[in-house]
């Protein structure tokens, strides 16, 4: 199984919660990639620590954001860090050449939107994605089958990921 190892920016409750659902990965059917959070970045120590102490696969911390990007053993980021920070944040990710998962709204208003959008358009390579629009992109709902919901959580992120799985290999 292909293993996409994910740095997270923001150690708050976002930022555990995606840690939660990656610890949770056993439960999806046949999953074709693992998703392993390898590394965090937080101004708080105290976010650092969590990490540390929770999640085993997490072996590195930082308060630097350059020094999180440039890591070589990182394939893509989450970045949940407040709304006004997306813009400079997530530019910083597309141009360190990391695949990107990050909160709603991408941008705090259109502008900003325009901009990360022509950063991820310059780098087709890359997954640009907020991992929680999939259930509610036009049309998705007559996809969905109500027997099935407990399985949207996992194929909301397989969907994700698959891109990146592709281009790590």
């Amino acid at each position: 199984m292909t293993r996409v190892r994910f740095g997270i920016i923001g150690g708050g409750l976002m930022g555990r919660e995606i840690a939660s659902a990656t610890a949770r990965w056993m439960h999806i059917d046949a999953p074709f990639a693992r998703p392993e959070i390898t590394a965090v970045c937080d101004v708080d120590a105290g976010a650092r620590a969590w990490f540390r102490d929770n999640i085993p696969s997490c072996g590195y911390a930082t308060d630097d954001i350059a020094d999180l990007l440039g890591r070589d053993e990182i394939d893509g980021i989450y970045c949940a860090v407040p709304h006004h920070l997306h813009e400079t944040i997530y530019l910083q990710i597309l141009e360190a050449g990391k695949h990107l998962l990050g909160e709603k709204p991408f941008g705090i208003d259109q502008a900003a939107n325009d901009r990360i959008l022509a950063a991820a358009r310059a780098r087709p390579d890359l997954l640009a994605r907020s991992p929680w629009e999939f259930p509610f992109f036009r049309g998705a709902g007559s996809h969905i089958d109500p027997r099935n919901f407990h399985s949207i959580p996992g194929h909301r992120l397989s969907l994700m990921l698959s891109k990146a799985v592709r281009s790590v290999r």
